[in-house]
């Protein structure tokens, strides 16, 4: 804690004698006038004390030879001590500094040379040189307020444009050919994709789609941290808006061209509520969310993608897409569509199966030729296979007439016209709130699918440092939510489907080469330049030959699964292999929507669960030792599993520590937990088993890992100490950490009050040992009364130190010690 103007770390620097004399007189000692009372050493020599500054030594070796933690209580150090050899009128049980465990306590020569004469210094010179550092701008440090704001802006506007700091460095030679080649390869393919998701689930006309892909993809690579993202309209969260204004679209019988009017407006308003809760979780710094996702679900999510996408796919593949539409399978679960492409496989088209069947087999052939000597024969990266597959096919498509034969192809897209205009209006606010909850669960969902692009997608390092990508700012959830927004804010305005991240084509985005954002500019501005003025060239484009792409994408998405589910199988961890299973099952069954929901909605129970379950934990001393206690439920770095039993329980005495922050959320079963430990001295006994200790100890409470508390903890920090005190029994407090916040509280809620025994100051200690040695002089003393204690002094105003000030503290100091000396030689006399 900060007193008297200056901070702790001024005690490490003080080593001349005008700094000791410095930190002497504004730290001088205030020791409070007691009566020779019953138990009156008890609190006389109390370590921690509130509204009193600790005294400093005035030696300055003393100084450093505190622990490194020391600085985070506030307590009274040796020399405010009347007898430091003995504390309470008692021996003390530990004359020497705390020792470590002889395990250890190594030989000079253990580690070599870092363990001998070698000076931390000279090692670190072996440590790799690390990359300069940034110099800050000046002006940050200005007295001019606008010089400073320019400053700040100039970071603030780096922060949220990621670009401004990687095109700078952006290595050309390196990396621009393969980001070029990726962003074209993705585009040439997405675009006919996103004619599908428009017309075929969300029921709008086909431009839709592409504008869902070009210009809120602009926007998105000018603000991502993730490189190799691609954003836009995703086939899951397609199926969910189609599925949310079905209801709306189609009431009261309307014609086709009504359905389609509703349909529009229903779809942007959906974007817009993508844009309104990105933007409100980015700006409010809710990307932590993204920690829902266990590991077992992240994999469960990426197989069962790859699972609907392959069943997708396949009918496509085989020339079976007009019957599933026919039969209504297009819509069904995943299972219902495997079973469909078994029973009609005879009726598949064989053109478009050998379509589909050798461009997947030379993407599979370019991709393993690529892994394999790509090191040797550099040109191989360059080659652009799946964008050469899609030119080849489009123009055999033409020439040969194979739409005539049955091959499906993409066919005739209207050009769209912008029109900059908001969806939502007077006439439009009540088509707004229908669809709130189910966009709120939209965006929701597709925020996850985005966290776990971000967590997967990332680029590798290379091997060849000349082919790194240029200096990227680490991938920020926060940072990612807030250009998701600015992208699909742009999309509300031109009527877009909605844009997330995609796994799929941002993994095809990385197995084509692109090292850095400027793939999605290419493809941003590609998907432009064909939507207002290149439609007719994919005219022709096979569909079979898309079927082949995604594909490649499925691949990918399944490759890892079967090595992680073994991995799951040899570690045993069966919560996570459920939880794949659990999301893949439904998946199959219903929907990858209601799969994915359950499984966020289990990690959330899961979190929940771990959060509201107060970790409080029982205490035993280490055999052989007088101040050394570990938690004798668990085993730790030098009391093994089989050690447990030998641990040393202080007779009626309940020692528990409880190492969290005290908050709202897991203290309702504190006091009961608390009980528990007091009739069976452990959390692993069963609540319905007989006692097996005597209840109605002592407690000492170890608070060393509370760094926070509430109104809620305290009030029942304050429930707990009044029914101990009402049973005459002692509950001292141990190792608080001195913030003042967490002091004030607990003198507000008048816990120094039921801590105050026999009107004595609060029972606060440094140490559980020094608590234990308190306890044995009290022990048959019936807790008395509490007094008010005084209020929590303010810190004083920082003030020069004159010659006379520093006299004259000296002086004071003096005068105490010696009070305090002649008070001891008055007890032993009454003693005697």
């Amino acid at each position: 804690m900060k007193e008297k103007g200056y901070s702790s770390e001024e005690h490490d620097i003080a080593t001349s004698p005008e700094d000791r004399a410095r930190l002497l007189s504004s730290d001088a000692v205030s020791l409070r006038s007691t009566s020779s009372t019953p138990g009156y050493s008890f609190f006389r020599n109390r370590i921690f004390s509130f509204g009193s500054n600790s005294a400093e030594p005035a030696d300055a070796n003393f100084i450093r030879t505190l622990p490194a933690d020391a600085t985070q209580y506030t307590g009274l150090d040796e020399t405010s001590a009347s007898d430091t050899s003995t504390i309470l009128g008692a021996p003390r049980r530990n004359r020497s500094g705390a020792q470590l465990h002889s395990r250890h306590q190594h030989s000079p020569g253990q580690y070599g040379a870092l363990a001998s004469s070698t000076s931390l210094s000279s090692c670190a010179s072996q440590v790799p040189v690390q990359l300069e550092v940034e110099s800050p701008d000046p002006r940050l440090f200005s007295d001019n307020r606008t010089d400073r704001y320019k400053a700040k802006a100039k970071y603030y506007l780096k922060y949220y444009f990621p670009i401004l700091t990687w095109l700078p460095t952006y290595p050309v030679k390196a990396v621009l050919a393969t980001d070029i080649l990726a962003g074209l390869t993705i585009a040439s393919f997405n675009m006919p994709l996103s004619l599908s998701y428009a017309r075929t689930l969300c029921y709008v006309p086909e431009r839709y789609g592409l504008l869902g892909f070009a210009f809120p993809q602009l926007v998105y690579a000018f603000m991502s941290t993730v490189p190799v993202m691609i954003t836009g309209p995703e086939p899951g969260t397609s199926v969910m808006v189609g599925q949310a204004i079905t209801p709306y679209i189609f009431a009261g019988n309307p014609t086709p061209e009504e359905v389609e009017e509703r349909a529009i407006i229903y779809v942007a308003l959906i974007t817009l509520v993508h844009t309104i809760v990105y933007m409100i979780m980015g700006f409010l710094r809710l990307g932590f969310l993204d920690a829902l996702l266990s590991a077992g679900l992240l994999r469960g999510f990426l197989a069962a993608v790859g699972i609907v996408l392959t069943m997708d796919t396949l009918i496509p593949a085989l020339g079976l897409s007009q019957l599933a539409i026919d039969t209504g399978v297009s819509t069904q679960p995943a299972a219902m569509k495997l079973a469909f492409i078994i029973t009609h496989l005879p009726q598949a088209h064989g053109l478009s199966a050998a379509i589909s069947f050798i461009s997947f087999g030379i993407i599979i052939f370019m991709r393993w030729l690529r892994s394999r000597y790509a090191k040797k024969y550099r040109f191989l990266v360059y080659i652009p296979d799946i964008l050469m597959i899609i030119v080849f096919t489009t123009i055999m498509a033409w020439k040969l007439r194979w739409d005539q034969q049955g091959l499906v192809i993409v066919g005739q897209v209207d050009r769209p016209n912008i029109e900059m205009m908001s969806p939502l209006t007077k006439t439009t606010f009540s088509m707004f709130m229908d669809i709130l909850t189910s966009g709120v669960i939209i965006s929701l969902l597709g925020f996850f699918q985005t966290a776990v692009v971000a967590k997967n997608i990332f680029p590798d390092p290379p091997t060849d440092p000349r082919y790194a990508p240029p200096k990227n700012p680490t991938p920020s959830a926060n940072r990612e939510l807030v250009a998701l927004g600015f992208a699909n804010l742009l999309g509300t305005f031109m009527f877009s489907l909605p844009s997330i991240g995609g796994y799929g084509r941002s993994k095809a985005n990385k197995i084509a080469g692109a090292r850095t954002q400027l793939s999605s500019i290419v493809f941003a501005l590609s998907t432009i330049v064909v939507t207002f003025g290149l439609l007719p060239l994919i005219y022709y484009l096979p569909r079979p030959t898309l079927a082949a792409v995604l594909g490649l994408i499925c691949l990918a998405l399944l490759e890892d699964a079967p090595g992680d589910i073994i991995y799951y199988f040899r570690i045993h961890a069966w919560a996570d292999l459920a939880m794949v299973c659990l999301v893949i099952g439904v998946t199959l069954g219903v929907s990858l929507q209601l799969g994915v929901t359950i499984g966020i909605g289990i990690s959330v129970i899961q979190i929940l669960r771990h959060a509201t379950k107060p970790r409080i934990q029982v205490l035993a001393r280490v055999p052989g030792t007088a101040n050394t206690f570990r938690n004798a439920d668990r085993p730790s770095h030098d009391v093994s599993e089989t050690d447990l039993g030998n641990l040393e329980h202080v007779p009626g005495v309940l020692l528990v520590r409880i190492p969290e922050p005290l908050m709202f959320a897991n203290t309702s079963e504190l006091e009961q937990r608390l009980r528990r430990l007091e009739r069976y001295g452990t959390m692993k006994m069963h609540p319905s088993l007989p006692a097996t200790r005597r209840g109605e100890q002592n407690v000492i409470v170890d608070l060393a890992g509370m760094s926070a508390c509430d109104t809620t903890a305290v009030k029942v920090l304050c429930s707990i100490v009044s029914t101990y005190r009402a049973k005459g029994k002692y509950v001292l407090f141990a190792r608080l950490v001195s913030e003042r916040s967490i002091l004030k509280l607990f003198k507000r809620a008048g816990l120094n009050r039921l801590l105050s025994y026999n009107g004595h100051p609060p029972a606060y200690f440094q140490s559980i040992d020094e608590a234990l040695e308190a306890l044995d002089e009290c022990v048959f003393e019936t807790p008395g009364s509490w007094v008010e204690e005084d209020d929590i002094s303010e810190p004083e105003e920082e003030k020069a130190l004159d010659e006379d000030d520093l006299v004259e503290s000296v002086g004071e100091l003096e005068t105490e010690v010696e009070s305090v000396e002649d008070e001891k030689v008055i007890i032993k006399k009454e003693m005697v």
